[in-house]
């Protein structure tokens, strides 16, 4: 499978394949349904009993409950808890839904729910579906379920590259992606952030996971999620899987394959933190010690099982999504940000009075932003990123876009912090990400030590301009200190300019209160680095 983030060399070569062949497929052409939207009657349920016993009594209050969830295991142990309390309705939404393990464990459960009774809607984007046509399939045949599709690819559909050849020409429509992340329950109870269904997204894969975030919500916020998802859903880019996909296999033999291939997935398993948060046989790389406001984040999904929730973050939240001018290319041929995702954080940004800080797993600025951030330097207000290392990132050539600017922003005084691989590892100051950690995922911003914004959107010219997007800015102090928190600057290299204020250097502070600096991107070889500057020149930044 390719990598989560769809970039420059596979959208050059997809570009190339198209203008070589002929041999196009086309959309069917839309169908006027009446338009399906998200429960109202949501009282009465048993997420609604249970939210309401920690909601404010004042129902005028709009203030929402949020709880962060920063371990891949327990956010996805957290969606299954709600799939398993849903009475009345799932709405589902993702860029990518593996045919792993968990997103087959995920599936299972949606069509459990939907056997209940639950209505589900299930919306992918098309991008990462190839090869799980019959699982997509088998899943929208049964009752209560409907699965569709994001800008789908209408034929080749048996590979990714003959996926592209059978576009044709209409490289511009399915370079545009879905990119939202989005759980809901009975219009009740919602998870966001930057986390995939799949297993490297939650600490499911052998190898290495990603670092990432998501939150838990409750209470007015989730009517705005659920607006967001009917705003999708009822498009006219998103197309029944059915109109789409096609399979030699009958009905009955597709839910055969899918209840074989559901009933083997293995989802990950979260652990029950004892609420002193001390943890018995710690893993290599784990601490032996939680931090006492981390236990209820990690205890969340126990807590739906036994029908009870510990104390949520109650705060005012508003709901950013990319309209579906976005997805027709408005902001692409007017080179425009307007009225997206990433205008508003930016906005948001420039309210700041003190301080930003962004983190963003892909970092790609304009010369604007290179600007803006320097003018807010200037003012007083202290900057800081936190972005991948070469040596951490899983897409390297994001560096391409991200590399001139980097002089320029440490000139003006911009703390810049690279995530290592090895280093958080080495000291366990990571904690609950564990020993198997590999690149940075995690979107979010604070300002001003007070207010978070946590969603799917990077800093980059794709978010900006060709992917849709969803976030939450929640006006928590205390959320802000949690996230924060999560941040340990000796698991990352400290980028400064030398002595001649010419080159940049990469520092690693040591634990004994030395330093070690280094003068190329360190944990990497010399063939990365030579390759990354031959390719440079043929890649587009824009697709970024």
């Amino acid at each position: 499978m390719m990598t989560a983030c769809w970039r420059a060399p596979v959208a050059a070569l997809a570009l190339v394949l198209s203008m070589l062949m002929s041999a196009c497929s086309t959309l069917p052409p839309p169908v006027s349904d009446r338009p399906v939207t998200a429960i109202a009657d949501f009282s009465n349920t048993p997420l609604d009993a249970i939210t309401r016993r920690v909601l404010p009594e004042d129902r005028s209050d709009d203030r929402s409950g949020f709880q962060l969830l920063p371990y891949g295991p327990t956010s996805f142990a957290t969606r299954i808890e709600l799939v398993k309390l849903a009475t009345r309705s799932l709405d589902v939404q993702y860029y990518l839904l593996a045919a792993d393990n968990t997103g087959r464990a995920l599936m299972r459960e949606l069509r459990d729910a939907a056997q209940r009774g639950v209505r589900v809607r299930l919306l992918v984007d098309d991008l990462y579906t190839t090869g799980e046509d019959d699982l997509l399939l088998a899943l929208a045949s049964y009752p209560n379920v409907q699965v569709r599709l994001f800008n789908p690819f209408p034929g080749g559909r048996g590979s990714d590259v003959t996926r592209f050849i059978s576009s044709g020409l209409e490289f511009g429509r399915v370079n545009r992606r879905m990119h939202n992340k989005l759980f809901v329950a009975d219009n009740v109870a919602a998870v966001a952030g930057g986390r995939n269904m799949a297993d490297e997204y939650v600490m499911n894969a052998a190898g290495s996971n990603f670092i990432d975030m998501d939150v838990f919500a409750a209470g007015p916020v989730v009517r705005q999620l659920s607006d967001e998802f009917d705003h999708y859903w009822n498009s006219t880019v998103v197309y029944p899987v059915g109109r789409i996909a096609r399979s030699a296999l009958t009905p009955e033999q597709l839910r055969q394959n899918f209840e074989r291939l559901t009933a083997a997935a293995r989802p990950p398993q979260a652990p029950r933190i004892p609420l002193d948060g001390r943890i018995a046989n710690p893993v290599e790389g784990e601490p032996s010690l939680l931090p006492q406001e981390m236990v209820p984040m990690l205890n969340l999904p126990f807590e739906l099982a036994e029908a009870r929730l510990s104390p949520l973050l109650w705060a005012r939240a508003r709901v950013l999504f990319d309209p579906l001018s976005k997805t027709e290319g408005l902001n692409e041929r007017e080179n425009s940000i307007k009225g997206t995702v990433t205008e508003g954080v930016i906005r948001w940004f420039r309210t700041s009075r003190s301080s930003i800080k962004m983190v963003s797993p892909y970092f790609v600025p304009s010369d604007a932003a290179v600007a803006s951030l320097a003018e807010a330097q200037a003012a007083g207000i202290k900057v800081e990123l936190v972005t991948n290392s070469l040596a951490s990132t899983d897409e390297p050539w994001v560096y391409v876009g991200y590399w001139p600017h980097i002089h320029e922003l440490l000139k003006s005084g911009v703390a810049i912090y690279e995530l290592s691989p090895t280093l958080s590892v080495k000291r366990g100051k990571l904690g609950i990400f564990g020993h198997r950690t590999g690149a940075l995922h995690m979107k979010n911003g604070i300002v001003d030590h007070k207010e978070v914004f946590l969603g799917s959107m990077n800093l980059d010219p794709r978010s900006a301009r060709l992917n849709t997007e969803l976030g939450l800015i929640i006006e928590s102090p205390q959320m802000a200190r949690q996230l924060d928190s999560f941040a340990d600057a000796g698991s990352a290299y400290r980028l400064r300019l030398d002595a001649s204020g010419r080159d940049i250097e990469w520092v690693e502070d040591n634990e004994d209160g030395t330093q070690t600096a280094y003068d190329v991107p360190p944990e990497t070889t010399a063939w990365q680095r030579l390759k990354l500057r031959l390719i440079a020149p043929f890649i587009p930044v824009s697709e970024l």
